[in-house]
Formats: C-alpha cells, sequence, structure tokens
C-alpha cells in the first residue's frame, strides 16, 4: 500500500517533464488564481526536468559553483547563471531573481550571515573582480529588504480567502508598493511581469463574481479583458491552456494504469514523441522502482518478525535499505516510505 501512495509524487515528476517542455523556459503563470505569495525558497522548476528539457542561456548552471560546500538544500545542484550586458554590467532581467531566489532556497539552513555569505560567494564564481560583482552585491540587498518588508505584512503578503476581493486588491498594491521603494529600477524586471498577470486575473475574477452582470455579459466583458493582453501574454496562456491539458491526460493516464507504451503512443499525438517518450521512461523508471521497494519490504518484514530489539530491528534495515537502494536519494525515499507507512499503521 506504501509503495502505491508513492504514484502521486510520479504524477508530479511526469507532469513537470511534459510541463517543461511545453513552456518556454523563464517561467509561466500558472492559471490557478492569484497565488499572492513569493515563495524565495520554492525553485521554479526542478533541476531533473529543467535538464532534461532545456532552458534559456540565463538559467544554464554554472559548473564553478557545483558540488562541494553548498548547504544540504542546494547540494548536488549548480547556480543560474548571471546575465551581462553587452557592456559588462548585471543586466536587468528576471534571471537575476531566479539566481536569488536559488541561493534562498538554503535559507532554512542558514541564518542571515550565513546565507549573505553564500550568495557573495556564487556571486564570485561568475564575476569576481567585475562591475557586474558588485551590481548584483547591491541587489541582493534590496532584495533581502524587500523580503524583509513583505514579511512584516499580514501572512508575509498572502491571502488565503481568493474571494475577498478587497483583500486581495489591498494586498496586491502593499506588495507592488514594497517592491517599489526596494528595488527601484529592478522592481520591473523582478516583478513587473509577475504583478501584471496578478492584476489582470483579479480583473477576471471582479468581473466573475458581479452579480450585476449576465453569463453572457461576463463572457464578454472576459473576452474583452483577454483582448487587452499584450500578443505575448496571448499566447502563454494558450501555452498554459495546454499545460494543464497535458497535466490532465498525463494524471487520466496513470489513473487508468496505463502501461508505459499506452502512454508514449497516446501522448506522442498531442505533446510529441520526445515528451512523450520521457513520459514513458520516467513511468517504467518508476515502476521498476516500486518492485524493489516490494522487495525491500518484504525483506523488512523478515527482519522485523526477528524479534530483535528496537536498535538491532532499525540498524538492520538501514543496512538493508543502504544494500537494495544505492542510487542518490532512493534510500531516503525508502525511508520516508516506511515512516509513512508505519503512522498509517498507528492511527488504526
Amino acid at each position: 500500500m506504501a509503495a502505491r501512495d508513492e504514484r502521486a509524487p510520479l504524477t508530479r515528476r511526469v507532469v513537470t517533464a511534459a510541463a517543461v517542455a511545453l513552456v518556454v523556459a523563464g517561467g509561466v503563470w500558472i492559471g490557478r488564481g492569484i497565488a499572492l505569495r513569493h515563495d524565495a525558497a520554492a525553485p521554479r522548476a526542478p533541476a531533473d526536468a529543467v535538464a532534461s528539457a532545456g532552458t534559456l542561456a540565463a538559467a544554464q548552471p554554472v559548473a564553478a559553483s557545483t558540488g562541494a560546500g553548498l548547504p544540504t538544500p542546494l547540494a548536488g545542484s549548480s547556480a543560474p547563471r548571471l546575465p551581462l550586458d553587452p557592456g559588462g554590467h548585471l543586466a536587468k532581467t528576471r534571471a537575476v531573481r531566479d539566481f536569488f531566489d536559488y541561493c534562498l532556497t538554503a535559507q532554512s539552513d542558514l541564518n542571515a550571515p550565513a546565507l549573505d555569505a553564500l550568495v557573495a560567494r556564487e556571486v564570485a564564481a561568475q564575476l569576481d573582480g567585475t562591475v557586474a560583482q558588485v551590481e548584483a552585491l547591491d541587489v541582493w540587498h534590496r532584495y533581502r529588504v524587500y523580503l524583509a518588508e513583505l514579511a512584516k505584512l499580514p501572512g508575509a503578503g498572502a491571502v488565503a480567502d481568493k474571494s475577498d476581493l478587497a483583500t486581495l486588491q489591498l494586498a496586491l498594491d502593499q506588495r507592488a508598493s514594497i517592491a517599489r521603494r526596494a528595488l527601484g529600477e529592478w522592481n520591473e524586471p523582478f516583478f513587473g511581469a509577475e504583478q501584471w498577470r496578478q492584476r489582470y486575473d483579479l480583473a477576471r475574477l471582479k468581473i466573475a463574481q458581479d452579480r450585476t452582470l449576465t453569463d453572457a455579459q461576463k463572457a464578454e466583458r472576459l473576452a474583452a479583458l483577454e483582448q487587452q493582453l499584450p500578443p505575448d501574454a496571448r499566447a502563454e496562456r494558450q501555452r498554459v491552456a495546454q499545460q494543464q491539458a497535458a497535466i490532465a491526460q498525463i494524471a487520466q493516464l496513470q489513473k487508468s494504469g496505463a502501461t508505459p507504451d499506452a502512454m508514449r503512443a497516446q501522448l506522442t499525438q498531442t505533446l510529441g514523441p520526445e515528451v512523450a517518450e520521457r513520459v514513458a521512461r520516467m513511468q517504467q523508471d518508476d515502476d521498476a522502482w516500486q518492485r524493489r521497494y516490494a522487495d525491500y519490504a518484504a525483506q523488512r518484514a523478515q527482519i522485523v518478525a526477528l524479534g530483535l530489539t528496537p536498535q538491532e530491528r532499525d540498524a538492520e534495515i538501514a543496512a538493508l535499505r543502504q544494500r537494495m537502494f544505492t542510487k542518490p536519494g532512493d534510500a531516503v525515499r525508502a525511508a520516508s516510505l516506511d515512516r509513512g507507512a508505519a503512522a498509517a499503521a498507528a492511527a488504526q
């Protein structure tokens, strides 16, 4: 049972691979309403999915900063590339925020001085001795001020009740004001597109919840609002629709128990052969992992039945995990499933 519960994470991994292939690198506004939360600790896309689908040059990892000395949340990863303009100055693009958000992924493990030191090292790994290095550290300071001010807002600027349009509007205005004050000329490259899309979504919500309008009037106003979108924004919404359709299709195929070959055949028609092959391969890999976990669970049960002391039992099971799950992260994944199974058993 515990092994099958791992299907949900698989669905997310498979969907991510498909979504990254469908959507241009650099991020996309997923239509889930107005999130109104800046989760700087969350990477914009899992590293494995980005690597498999490719990204823009601005997001390419920097080999020089890979490996030793990184905090646990960043272990085995590389910082995104800091972009430069033709004059050698730091380019005012969203990629700079992506770089800082990458570093912020480690903030749960680091205090403020240690986080500043991490950023300084990662910046130096790319820009040591250049004017852009000084500029990057200045922008980092501004970004820290922005995040500190944001944290002072109720709920850190997040709005739990998405139906409270007045509170949503207030939160948007507060966040935008903080960003302008703290970031100055960097507000637009960091948050300009995001703020615009949030205001667009809020305008849609206001139309949808206006009880004075008929359904036909709402549809007319929504269509008129969409026509105000710039061409690239309209194209992005089409890509979002494609992504959501892909998510639904993959989830349905997995729910129905489709084999990797069946997945490949159906997804090739809608997502193309490259994405279909990647999804099928991930499904095959997970099926193999599930079989290995089932074998491990059977041997674990035999160890439990031996009547060892808790310390001896746990040591034997840990050794078994290390023998059977040799790839990085697999033993941790198995241990997590073990804990979930134990918690479920205790709750019964």
